[in-house]
């Protein structure tokens, strides 16, 4: 730590400087003030040491200066006049602390201890800070397609100001990264970040989890606690699985969207909060409101900046710059893993209904496993290799994700079959019949039914409507 002392008593000046270095400091000791300065100006310092009486400037008048030169620097001043005025003055212009003469300077070797406790504390909040803004930046959301390079702008638009987010994706789709990266890019990303997901929770225990309760106010509500909202007072607060919250617990976090206060389970006192809310679903809120399960003013309350996130099927040309981003994750120094091509391709090539989680969690797979560094598709897991029984699978979970009843995935797949049959048959009805096993005139009344064209270009666009 480098120490400048400015003291005009050249005993009490050599006193100081010798004690500070045997203790491993290094120390430049000046008499004249405004000699000091203009070091001051020239060098880095870590803490100015520096008397209240000197000559052609006053401690304080250099207190006030260097700190308007370099805000942060710690200043301990030293005085033999230790009024509560002059303690106060220093104190207001910035001092750390004062010390009133005389004193040993061990005295002065303790605060100065205790000065470089708060100085690597300080510093490894700046660094953990930097870390966290590291993990959670935009470079952790990884894709260089269209879709993505919407997601990223939408992000940079949304993120400053406190609007409400509703994040919709599938499962593994990254919904959490996305919630991280609006909350550590905004002004709120040094207040707290509360991140609570909704699903598998009884009613009673989600309230009391998200608005707090008081003491007594259901069995086992042996002392008050605070729930997320209050938690989360001043910074921001992530609802993942928003689409789980029963009705009742709808309406309470309406109140919260609308006027930003709560009450606590057993409570009557109104709480006002400052939160920022995000929101994630694995559903379309919308259906869910066509069906009664969800209320339709919530809905438009939280749907006030939609972000909705592809499926990775849905992007595959960021396949290859995800893997690589895995692979840098994942792999130890001076292990340098790669796909082969064709292994690349098996990555591409399938679905993925479990999104990046899946592939990530291929990708830590092989590199634990994989012996050489060139990893081939027999380092692969077996069911990333196509199949036709997995093919027809895939397609059955396609079919069951985009229907929104089973009378709808029965339709679909009925549908699908007609057209692949007639495919088949040459767009022979009568072929196409025999290969589904039923009556010519029952595939044309299907056929017509589902409004599906005889030329394949348009049979093939109506089998994706």
């Amino acid at each position: 730590m480098k120490v400048l002392i400015v003291e005009d008593e050249k005993i009490k000046r050599i006193t100081l400087t010798d004690a500070l270095i045997k203790q491993g400091y290094d120390v430049l000791a000046i008499e004249n003030p405004v000699e000091a300065l203009n070091i001051f100006k020239e060098k880095e310092f870590d803490v100015v040491v520096t008397d209240i009486r000197l000559p052609h400037m006053n401690g304080l008048d250099f207190l006030e200066k260097a700190k308007s030169l370099k805000p942060a620097i710690a200043v301990i001043v030293m005085t033999a006049y230790a009024t509560v005025d002059t303690a106060i003055k220093a104190m207001k212009l910035g001092a750390y602390d004062y010390i009133t003469k005389p004193f040993s300077s061990e005295e002065l070797i303790l605060i100065l201890e205790r000065l470089k406790d708060l100085s690597l504390l300080v510093e490894e909040n700046i660094k953990l800070k930097q870390e966290i803004t590291e993990r959670y930046s935009f470079s952790n959301i990884v894709g260089k397609s269209k879709k993505m390079k919407d997601i990223y702008e939408l992000i940079g638009i949304v993120a400053p100001c406190d609007a409400t987010v509703l994040i919709i994706g599938e499962s593994g789709t990254g919904k959490e990264l996305i919630a991280n990266a609006i909350h550590y890019n905004s002004p709120r990303k040094d207040k707290p970040f509360i991140k609570f997901s909704c699903v598998a929770l009884t009613e009673t225990l989600l309230e009391s989890e998200l608005f707090g309760h008081e003491r007594g106010a259901f069995t086992g509500a042996v002392k008050e606690r605070k729930g997320r909202f209050e938690l989360a007072n001043g910074g921001s607060i992530f609802l993942d699985d928003i689409d789980d919250i029963p009705l009742s617990i709808q309406t309470k976090l309406l109140r919260v969207l609308q006027e930003r206060e709560i009450e606590r389970v057993g409570g009557v006192k109104t709480i006002k909060i400052d939160i920022r809310i995000t929101c994630a679903t694995k559903i379309d809120l919308l259906k869910l409101v066509n069906q009664g399960k969800f209320r339709e003013d919530l809905y438009y309350r939280l749907n006030i900046v939609p972000i909705n996130l592809p499926s990775l099927r849905d992007r595959k040309e960021d396949i290859p710059f995800i893997v690589g981003h895995l692979l840098n994750k994942y792999c130890s120094k001076g292990d340098k893993k790669a796909f082969c091509p064709e292994a690349m391709k098996v990555l591409i090539d399938y679905d993925w209904p479990g999104n990046v989680r899946e592939l990530e969690n291929v990708v830590e797979r092989v590199v634990t496993l994989a012996r050489s560094n060139d990893v081939r598709i027999q380092d692969l897991p077996d069911f990333l290799i196509a199949s036709p029984e997995k093919m027809c699978d895939r397609h059955l979970i396609d079919i069951m994700r985009e229907a929104a009843s089973f009378e709808e995935m029965i339709t679909d797949m009925e549908k699908r079959l007609l057209i692949l049959a007639l495919e088949k048959a040459g767009w022979n009805k009568s072929e196409a019949a025999r290969i589904l096993k039923m009556k010519r005139e029952t595939l044309r009344d299907k056929v017509e039914k589902y409004g599906i064209a005889l030329e394949p270009a348009q049979a093939l666009s109506s089998s994706k409507a």
